[in-house]
């Protein structure tokens, strides 16, 4: 019923979707304040649906279905800390919009400029948390895979990037404060994962993530076994699965929001394995399941 329902991308699927997203926003707000920035929060994760499903949608990194975005909302559900509008929101937001830029180079169209504006990207994310830095990597690999790697992209993505960073250092030093620009360099390589220990996060986590390693091992020789785009792309999912998990692992005062830089990858990841089961009433069964512990992990 949910896999035939989620199985084909239309209107009203988004409609439900956000549905569910209100019922997991609602029950966040029974351990906090209702307040003026309630409005604010859903406006602000309606861009974040818009420019992830973009993303989704534009570059096929799943087949013609709503798998990816239903679980994009299930993992806020599991992680209801992440429906939250602070750093790391707009970080996440920014590396989303960095992240177009990576996953359209496999058009051949204006590739100057979407690395130029991939480095952009990356430099407002950088200047909201450094460690994003670190996705410039994912940038260098597709560039590489999708055969553009000459000394002018090399050279473009860091002309973008110093661009942003140039002219932060301008505003410090004008306003006599260059230590504030300065600590965006310090970077503090200790792994504090004691929140991550909590009930309320371990569980998710394991749950999620056995089900994540599941389906790369399972993907994986599948997809390098054949010659396509989607090879290119699933490469550069699984990388930057690896990155986002580095990059949670490094930031250091943890509340549980910055997880949801991982939500992107997971999210196709999952999406992907649903796709494995040709029959559907096992599908049902796993969306179920989904469902019912993101809901119960709300009352943990």
């Amino acid at each position: 019923m949910l896999a035939n329902f989620f199985g084909k991308s239309k209107p009203v699927n988004f409609i439900v979707l956000f549905a569910l997203f209100l019922i997991y926003f609602s029950l966040g707000l029974f351990f906090k304040e209702l307040s003026l920035n309630t409005l604010k929060e859903l406006l602000w994760f309606i861009v974040l649906f818009a420019v992830f499903n973009f993303i989704i949608a534009k570059n096929k990194l799943t087949f013609d279905n709503s798998f990816a975005f239903l679980f994009f909302i299930i993992l806020l559900g599991f992680f209801p800390d992440t429906i939250n509008i602070n750093n790391n929101f707009y970080a996440s937001l920014t590396v989303l919009l960095f992240l177009r830029k990576v996953y359209s180079l496999q058009s051949q169209k204006k590739t100057f400029h979407k690395l130029f504006d991939g480095g952009l990207w990356l430099g407002v994310s950088f200047l909201i948390e450094p460690y994003t830095a670190l996705f410039a990597v994912l940038l260098y690999i597709s560039i590489y895979l999708h055969q553009h790697l000459t000394y002018q992209t090399i050279l473009i993505p860091i002309i973008g990037f110093g661009s942003v960073v140039f002219l932060f250092f301008t505003y410090c030093f004008w306003y006599e404060n260059t230590a504030l620009f300065y600590t965006l360099f310090n970077w503090n390589f200790s792994y504090d994962i004691y929140l991550y220990l909590n009930t309320n996060y371990l569980f998710p986590i394991v749950f999620i993530g056995v089900f994540v390693l599941f389906t790369i091992f399972l993907k994986t020789p599948k997809v390098l076994a054949i010659l396509n785009t989607f090879r290119k792309n699933w490469i550069l999912i699984v990388i930057q699965l690896i990155i986002s998990s580095s990059v949670i692992l490094l930031i250091n005062d943890k509340t549980g929001s910055e997880l949801l830089f991982l939500f992107f990858p997971t999210a196709i990841v999952l999406a992907n394995g649903l796709e494995f089961f040709q029959k559907k009433w096992f599908a049902d069964i796993i969306l179920i399941v989904f469902l019912i512990c993101s809901i119960a992990t709300n009352f943990m």
